[in-house]
């Protein structure tokens, strides 16, 4: 039986053969030119990223410790389950270019120390307290599930150790009843019922100016169903209010108790009472692969609404609905592929960021929210740099003073410890996943019904 931690370290290659070289038998060639020769190879080569451009290290650190936990087995897995090549394409990418430099010019090469969680709760706090007392990692990244994630925070500020919420946040977490000095994400609130910040602003916003410009032919009614479940519930509440205010008609409402073991039995009992409210659009406030199972059980009882929005799809989604069933179906991502076509200030790595993925063998297309992941490893590789020393309670601080680009666009950390990284409406068309609204980012049209 394979250990259940798992520690990536690959060696630097790059700067062993710098330090190997000495110069003194080639009176031609300096160490400068060793240098700039190196930087070159790796600018040619490409895919050098915003943080990572640096000569090779004169002084080398200590070893960055990050902690988190992944699903391999459970609901989740679909989720989250391969984000353990994609860690491991930035370490190697990391530790290949020199490191990550600290404030004071000295370079940590990076370990990610990863458990499987197996999509249990009390299994992951155990093993977020294990990380943080006895791996004595220097940041931790909450796993996918916020029900998965929603007790770490306190680990966090117990052990005075940086956490970054990955999709793992939900309002409850940054109340002041719930101290988190220690804790930050990129994502903005997206429980707030507001246009911009909202988990389904977007959406509702497009269809706005949809309903406002093209009344006959825009949706008119929608039905919203969810678990009562954190991060769902969260979402469900704010696109409850934001519905009405852009233009819809909400002529149903439910949310039902979660059940991991029969996810579909609630949902199948009030698939009738859909039907008689009829609406244009069923709006699903759960896990996409739960949310698969809801569109397939109403599509074998001759239920089919004009459309379906789901909150999110994730890698099992369209294997689960099939193409037909999943077409014109829309969701939310916080980032797409048609984000290439920015090139101001605010967006950086890119390039990056695919060539991860590539190296990972995992795409985007089959895990949405994989951006999020790129992110975090962003806003370590920044902190570092921020930080006069790699000590916790510096990385702490550099975390909370963020001010960045990212591949999502640019990322301020608020005060509260949440950031200003949202989501995008995307529409699944000929097999393809289209980016719908804004208008800068669009590239194609949004379809109803």
């Amino acid at each position: 039986m394979l250990p259940q931690m798992h520690i990536y370290q690959n060696a630097n290659r790059i700067a062993s053969m710098v330090r190997a070289y000495t110069g003194r038998n080639r009176p031609g060639i300096s160490r400068i030119g060793v240098v700039i020769v190196v930087i070159v190879i790796l600018v040619v080569a490409g895919g050098v990223g915003y943080f990572y451009l640096v000569p090779p290290p004169a002084t080398k650190g200590s070893t960055l410790k990050i902690g988190m936990t992944l699903s391999q087995s459970g609901i989740f897995a679909s989720l989250d389950g391969n984000y353990t090549h994609f860690n491991d394409a930035w370490q190697s990418y990391v530790n290949s270019h020199g490191g990550l430099a600290d404030g004071s010019g000295v370079h940590h090469n990076v370990t990610i120390i990863w458990y499987d969680d197996q999509s249990q709760h009390d299994l992951a706090v155990s093993q977020y307290h294990k990380l943080a007392e006895q791996d004595n990692v220097d940041f931790l990244i909450s796993p996918y599930s916020a029900d998965i994630g929603k007790d770490l925070i306190p680990i966090a500020q117990a052990d005075k150790v940086p956490i970054i919420m990955a999709e793992a946040s939900t309002a409850g977490m940054w109340v002041p009843s719930n101290p988190h000095d220690w804790a930050v994400t990129s994502m903005v609130p997206y429980w707030q019922v507001d246009f911009t910040t909202g988990w389904s602003g977007g959406y509702f916003s497009m269809l706005k100016q949809l309903i406002t410009g093209s009344p006959n032919t825009s949706p008119k009614t929608i039905a919203l169903v969810g678990w009562d479940i954190t991060w769902a519930n969260d979402d469900f509440n704010s696109s409850l209010h934001l519905a009405p205010q852009a233009g819809l008609s909400v002529v149903y409402q439910k949310l039902l108790q979660p059940d991991f073991t029969d996810p579909v039995a609630g949902f199948q009992a009030i698939i009738p009472a859909l039907k008689s409210a009829n609406p244009d659009i069923v709006y699903l406030a759960t896990f996409g692969p739960v949310a698969a199972l809801w569109m397939k059980a109403a599509s074998q009882s001759g239920f089919q609404p004009k459309q379906w929005h789901t909150i999110e799809w994730g890698a099992a989604f369209a294997s689960i609905t099939g193409p037909l069933l999943a077409s014109h179906t829309t969701t939310e991502a916080f980032w797409t592929p048609s984000f290439s076509s920015q090139q101001g200030s605010s967006f950086a790595d890119e390039a990056l960021f695919n060539q991860l993925l590539t190296k990972a063998g995992v795409t985007w297309y089959n895990f949405q929210n994989i951006e999020l992941r790129m992110i975090i490893f962003q806003m370590i590789a920044k902190a570092v740099s921020q930080a006069g020393s790699a000590t916790r309670a510096n990385l702490n601080t550099a975390l909370h003073q963020l001010n960045m680009p990212t591949v999502g666009g640019q990322l301020v950390v608020q005060s509260q410890g949440y950031g200003t990284i949202g989501l995008v409406p995307v529409q699944w068309q000929n097999g393809r996943i289209q980016t719908l609204f804004p208008s800068s980012l669009a590239n194609a049209t949004y379809v109803f019904p």
